[in-house]
């Protein structure tokens, strides 16, 4: 099915992006024959559609990506029931969201401290569309951000409203949702930089993000850890025996 065929309210919600369309028939091609891939393709597309009749309208976001590529992503996860391994899945969803990276992390290392100035002003940028956009849309990223940490170079914001997290506890899918949330552990790594996190919207009251150079004494006392869904959090190291 043709994406500007699918039956979705065009005035409340945009179709997902053609990264995450490839994704999704990757992720099929691994696990069906041709023709039992196009049939499930158009399983997915149609549950994607039904997902979005009962969604807020968040079509007029500045990037809408972030909220309806992972709609498809959930949407294939309940339609599919023949998976590759779990490692495939979250590299085909990171390369889907933030391929980009790739070619960023040979330009940009966030250990050497303009990088991670830029850093900065990159996300109070986003910080500020959020706060604006949070007015008109409700529903939509709920972002606050922190004063940067020039003397470290570290980075710090938060969400404690995130729409992925809020689709899968509404529709049961809190097994997926790691799949979405990881990516940001593997996008800044790409960059050379650490992301410290101890909790996500899905596990507690906020999404924390704490960054700096992966060579930073910071990001040396912390250790990622995968929980029994497959979420990936920051746990700070026990302090050595003396």
């Amino acid at each position: 099915m043709r994406e500007k065929d699918l039956p979705i309210d065009r005035s409340k919600h945009k179709v997902y992006t053609r990264n995450a369309r490839k994704c999704v028939l990757k992720l099929l091609r691994s696990c069906y024959d041709r023709e039992e891939t196009a049939e499930l393709w158009k399983k997915i597309q149609l549950q994607y559609a039904e997902y979005l009749k009962d969604e807020p309208a968040l079509k007029d976001l500045k990037v809408t990506a972030s909220i309806y590529d992972p709609i498809l992503i959930f949407a294939w996860y309940v339609s599919a029931e023949r998976k590759p391994p779990r490692e495939e899945i979250q590299r085909a969803v990171c390369d889907s969201f933030f391929g980009s990276f790739n070619v960023l992390g040979r330009i940009f290392d966030l250990n050497r401290r303009r990088d991670n100035r830029l850093a900065n002003r990159i996300f109070k940028m986003a910080s500020d569309i959020r706060v604006e956009e949070i007015k008109r849309f409700p529903a939509s990223f709920r972002m606050g951000f922190y004063d940067y940490d020039e003397t470290n170079g570290v980075v710090r914001y938060s969400f404690t409203q995130c729409p992925n997290a809020e689709f899968a506890r509404r529709h049961h899918l809190e097994d997926a949702l790691p799949l979405m949330c990881n990516c940001d552990h593997l996008a800044m790594q790409k960059l050379h930089a650490c992301l410290i996190r101890e909790g996500t919207c899905g596990t507690s009251d906020r999404c924390d993000y704490c960054i700096c150079g992966d060579q930073n004494p910071l990001a040396k006392a912390y250790e990622l850890v995968r929980t029994d869904n497959g979420l990936l959090l920051s746990v700070k190291k026990a302090a050595p025996d003396r």
